[in-house]
C-alpha cells in the first residue's frame, strides 16, 4: 500500500471483539470471573465456551495464555464431539496467533475453523473466516489471493442475507483493488455499494471509512469536487481519533490541486495541531511533510525548508521511508533552486540512502511473501500427511481388530449367520423409515401416529389458526414464455426454499395448486408465537423470492414477484380420502386467507384485521393500515401490510425465532 496515502484503502478486518488493550485490570478480572464459571461448569460444552470466552479476555493480557486456553478448548471440544465449540475454538487459537503476528500458524488456525464451519453449515461462521483468511493474505501483500477470500466472504454472506459481513466484505474488497490505479474503477463500484450499506444500518465508523476511501480514489483521478464531497463526508461521520488527521490532510491536498493555499494551510495546521493533542506522532509526521510540500507550491522556500526538516526529524524516528523520501526529495529540490549546491548535494545523498532502503524492504517483502507461500504449502503437506497416517493406522487396526475376533469366536458359520441376520434386520429398518418418512411427508407427526395406531383419524377443530397464502402475480404470462419442464423446475426451486422456511418455524404444508403456495400455524399442535412465526416465514418467503430475482436477473431470466396473505381464525382440520391421504382444512378462515393473498400487494405481507390485533404489539413489527377495500363474498375489510421495523434484520430475528422455538419443543 502506498504509505503516502496511508489512509487511503481502510481495511476493515473482522478478526475478533474489539478489546480495550489499555484496560489491563479491567481484563484481568474478566478473566478472573471466567474462570470462575469454567470451575463451576458442569456441562462439558458449556466449559468449551467459557474457555472460549477466556481465550479472548487473555488476549488483551497475555497472548500465549490466549492460544493455551483456546487449544485446550479445542482439545475438550474435540474429545466430546461439539462441533461447533471446535471451530471457534479453532477461531479463538488463530487470534491469538495473529496478534503475536505469526501468520501462518494464524492460517492454519483459520482455516481448521472454516473447515469445520462448512462441516456444520454454519455460513455466518464460513463468512467470518473467509474474511479472516484474506485479511492475513491482505497484510502479507498477496492481493490476488486476498481479494478471492473477500470475495467469497461477500457471496456466503448475501445468501444469509448479514449486513455487516457483507458490509465488511464490500469494505474490503474495495480497499484491495484501491492498491492498482488499473482496478480503480472496480474499487469505486465496491466502495460506493460499501458506503450505501453502511448508510443503511447508520454505522458511522463504516461511513466514515468508506468515504475517505472514496475520496482517495477520485483524488488520484484529479476529480478534486468529487474527492472533496467524500473528504468531507467522512470528517463529518468521524469520531476526534487519528484518522481525522488523515482526512484533514487530505482535504488540504484537494485545495492545493486548486490553488487555494489559505484554506489547504489551514486544514494542515488544525491537522499538526490535533495530531499534538492526541500524540500521535505518525500522523503530525504526514502533515508536517505535507504542509512543506504546500509551502513549495506556493513558492514559500524558506518555510518549506522548515516544515521538511521538522517532519524529517520525526521520521527518521518512526522509520518511515516513504514521507522520508519526499522530505529529502522536497528539500533537494529546493536547494538546487535556490543554487544552494552544499545542501542540495547533502540532501541528495540521504535521499539516495532512503531509495535504497526502501528498495532493499521491497525486496524483503517479496521474499518473505515467497517464504510465507512456501511455509503454508508446506504446513499443508504434513496435515495431509497426518491425516493419511491416520487414516491407514484406522485401518490396520479395523483390519486387525476382525482378524482378532474371527480367531477367538471360530464360529465361521455363526458369524455368516448373524451377519445374514443383521442385514435383514436393516433392510427391514430401513424399508420400515421409508414408509416412515414418506407418511410423514403426506402427513403431520401427530396424525400419522394416530393413524397408525388407530387406523383412523378424527377430523378436528382448532380455535386459532393463521393461514397462509402465497401466489406468483403473473404466472400465466411467465408460463407462456418457458418450456414445460423450465417452468416446473422454477417452481420446484421456489416451493423447496418454501418448504425449508415452514420446517423451521413448525408451520403444517397444507397443498400446492398451481402456483399457490398454502400452509398454516396452529395445527395439528397448538404453536408457541404461532401468528408471529407465520408472519416471519412469510417474510423470509418475500425475501427469497427478491434473492432469486437478483439471481434469475444475472442469468437473463424473467424472475416471479409474489403476493401473500394471512387470516388467524377457526379452521376444522383432518385426513380427506380413503386411498391417497391428504390432510387439509377448513372453514371460513380459509377462505378469507385466500383473500387476503389476492388482494395484497406485490412484496407485501397482507393480513386480516383479526391477525393484526394478535401481534399489534408486537416490537419488531410495523404497519401499514390500509383502505378498506370491497372482498368478494365478505363485504368491506380492514387490511394491513405487516413490515420490519427500520434498522431490523430479518435474518437475524428469524434465525433467533426459529432458536427459541427449538428450545421450547
Amino acid at each position: 500500500m502506498n504509505n503516502q496515502n496511508f489512509g487511503l484503502s481502510r481495511i476493515l478486518i473482522c478478526v475478533a471483539v474489539l478489546f480495550a488493550f489499555g484496560k489491563t485490570a479491567d481484563a484481568q478480572a474478566g478473566v478472573d470471573s471466567i474462570q470462575s464459571l469454567i470451575e463451576s461448569a458442569t456441562n462439558d460444552s458449556i466449559k468449551v465456551d467459557r474457555l472460549i470466552d477466556q481465550s479472548y479476555e487473555y488476549l488483551n493480557t497475555d497472548l500465549d495464555k490466549s492460544i493455551e486456553v483456546g487449544q485446550q478448548a479445542e482439545n475438550l471440544a474435540k474429545s466430546i464431539g461439539y462441533k461447533m465449540g471446535l471451530a471457534y475454538s479453532h477461531k479463538a487459537v488463530g487470534l491469538g496467533y495473529y496478534y503475536m503476528a505469526e501468520q501462518v500458524e494464524a492460517l492454519t488456525s483459520w482455516q481448521l475453523a472454516l473447515n469445520v464451519f462448512r462441516e456444520i453449515d454454519f455460513k455466518a461462521g464460513v463468512s467470518n473466516m473467509l474474511s479472516n483468511i484474506g485479511a492475513i493474505y491482505y497484510n502479507e501483500g498477496d492481493y490476488p489471493k486476498a481479494s478471492d477470500y473477500y470475495l467469497q466472504s461477500l457471496k456466503v454472506a448475501e445468501e444469509i442475507s448479514d449486513t455487516l459481513r457483507q458490509l465488511t466484505a464490500l469494505t474490503n474488497i474495495g480497499a484491495v483493488y484501491s492498491d492498482n490505479l488499473a482496478t480503480h474503477e472496480k474499487a469505486l463500484d465496491y466502495s460506493i455499494r460499501a458506503l450505501k450499506l453502511s448508510e443503511q444500518i447508520e454505522d458511522q465508523d463504516a461511513i466514515a471509512t468508506n468515504s475517505v476511501n472514496i475520496g482517495e480514489i477520485y483524488l488520484a483521478q484529479q476529480q478534486d469536487s468529487l474527492a472533496l464531497y467524500y473528504f468531507e463526508k467522512s470528517l463529518n461521520s468521524m469520531n476526534v481519533t487519528d484518522g481525522v488527521i488523515h482526512t484533514m490532510v487530505s482535504i488540504s491536498k484537494v485545495y492545493t490541486l486548486r490553488e487555494e493555499y489559505d484554506k489547504a494551510l489551514n486544514y494542515l495546521n488544525d491537522a499538526i495541531k490535533l495530531a499534538d493533542d492526541l500524540n500521535a506522532k505518525s500522523q503530525k509526521a504526514h502533515a508536517l511533510t505535507f504542509l512543506g510540500e504546500t509551502y513549495r507550491e506556493m513558492g514559500n522556500y524558506p518555510a518549506a525548508i522548515k516544515e521538511y526538516k521538522e517532519a524529517a526529524v520525526l521520521l527518521v524516528e518512526l522509520k518511515d521511508l516513504k514521507d522520508l523520501e519526499n522530505a529529502y526529495g522536497g528539500l533537494d529540490a529546493i536547494y538546487k533552486q535556490t543554487a544552494q549546491f552544499d545542501s542540495a548535494y547533502k540532501y541528495h545523498e540521504l535521499l539516495m540512502i532512503v531509495k535504497d532502503s526502501a528498495y532493499n524492504i521491497e525486496v524483503d517483502k517479496v521474499v518473505q511473501n515467497q517464504m510465507f507461500n512456501f511455509q503454508i504449502e508446506k504446513k499443508q503437506d504434513e496435515i495431509n500427511f497426518l491425516v493419511k497416517e491416520q487414516e491407514l493406522k484406522d485401518l490396520d487396526l479395523k483390519r486387525q481388530k476382525v482378524i482378532r475376533n474371527l480367531v477367538t469366536a471360530g464360529f465361521f458359520s455363526v458369524i455368516l449367520f448373524l451377519l445374514v441376520v443383521v442385514k435383514q434386520k436393516r433392510s427391514i429398518t430401513r424399508e420400515k423409515d421409508r414408509s416412515e418418512r414418506l407418511l410423514l411427508n403426506i402427513l403431520p407427526y401427530e396424525v400419522a401416529e394416530e393413524l397408525k395406531d388407530k387406523g383412523t383419524s378424527d377430523a378436528k377443530t382448532f380455535a386459532e389458526v393463521s393461514v397462509l397464502f402465497t401466489d406468483f402475480k403473473g404466472f400465466t404470462s411467465h408460463s407462456e414464455k418457458l418450456t414445460a419442464s423450465e417452468l416446473v423446475k422454477e417452481i420446484n426451486e421456489y416451493f423447496k426454499a418454501f418448504d425449508e422456511i415452514i420446517t423451521k418455524y413448525r408451520i403444517e404444508k397444507i397443498k400446492t395448486i398451481g402456483d399457490a403456495y398454502m400452509a398454516a400455524g396452529g395445527v395439528p399442535i397448538k404453536t408457541v408465537n404461532g401468528v408471529v412465526n407465520v408472519i416471519l416465514a412469510a417474510m423470509e418467503m418475500q425475501a427469497f423470492v427478491e434473492r432469486r430475482k437478483i439471481e434469475l436477473k444475472d442469468n437473463e431470466l424473467e424472475p416471479f414477484s409474489m403476493r401473500a396473505g394471512i387470516h388467524t381464525g377457526q379452521v376444522v382440520a383432518g385426513i380427506v380420502g380413503v386411498k391417497k391421504f391428504q390432510y387439509d382444512i377448513w372453514g371460513d378462515t380459509v377462505n378469507t386467507a385466500s383473500r387476503m393473498e389476492s388482494n395484497g400487494g406485490v412484496g407485501e405481507v397482507n393480513i386480516s384485521e383479526a391477525t393484526y390485533e394478535k401481534i399489534k404489539d408486537y416490537e419488531y413489527f410495523t404497519f401499514k393500515k390500509r383502505e378498506e377495500l370491497e372482498v368478494k363474498g365478505k363485504g368491506k375489510m380492514q387490511m394491513y401490510f405487516v413490515r420490519l421495523k427500520e434498522g431490523i434484520d430479518l435474518s437475524e430475528i428469524t434465525a433467533r425465532a426459529a432458536k427459541e422455538l427449538k428450545d421450547l419443543l
